[in-house]
């Protein structure tokens, strides 16, 4: 059985240095007809409120709606079945050997002996992330998503940042239909996601994957 992620593409990205190293994808899936199904299929519900809003904290702060499928290189089993048999495809593909090879060969990361975190994100009205460069732990992340279409006014887009400031943009990155992002972690590695507006007709939808030390 063939892939639904396109191993051969993420190999053959170009990998960009500045202001960090990243890499944008716009066809992330091997089939489109793939593509759509896992958004018309992508989970409505059982996600949990994930916020911080204290402005006090020295964490970023962010409002979001998580479903954690894969935490500390654990699957949380009784999630994934909650899924879609071409959902549960998806998930087994991120956790596997394959995937995890291609990323390292396109980051030239050593991403063999790290934990992998997977969720799925959905942005409502009012959702964000503020200007952060991750968690030292933090090695690699890969952001694939699943909005058709999405239009620049309502934003929300995944910005890849010069500095903290999220007009300090060096690319702003829709969370279009097939397209992901990948990120190597640096002190420079700054990113945030600007507040989705109001009234949009669908919710922000994204899968999360982190390869971390697990320090």
């Amino acid at each position: 059985m063939s892939t639904l992620i396109d191993l051969d593409a993420i190999r053959g990205t170009t990998v960009k240095d500045e202001p960090y190293r990243y890499a944008v994808m716009t066809e992330t899936f091997r089939n489109p007809e793939t593509s759509r199904q896992l958004r018309e299929q992508f989970p409505q519900e059982n996600f949990s409120l994930s916020e911080r809003l204290d402005k006090r904290a020295s964490q970023k702060r962010y409002r979001t709606y998580d479903y954690q499928l894969v935490l500390h290189d654990k699957r949380d089993e009784s999630r994934i079945a909650s899924l879609t048999p071409l959902w549960r495809q998806l998930v087994d593909e991120v956790t596997g050997t394959a995937y995890r090879d291609a990323l390292a060969e396109l980051t030239s990361s050593d991403l063999g002996c790290l934990q992998l975190e997977a969720r799925l994100t959905r942005y409502s009205p009012g959702c964000w992330i503020e200007p952060h460069t991750d968690r030292a732990d933090k090695v690699v992340t890969h952001l694939m998503y699943f909005n058709e279409p999405w239009r620049t006014e309502w934003l929300g887009d995944f910005r890849v940042l010069r500095s903290s400031d999220m007009e300090d943009y060096a690319e702003r990155v829709p969370p279009h239909l097939g397209t992901s992002v990948v990120m190597v972690r640096s002190e420079r590695s700054w990113h945030g996601v600007p507040p989705v507006q109001a009234d949009i007709p669908q919710a922000r939808m994204t899968l999360l994957v982190h390869f971390a030390t697990g320090a």
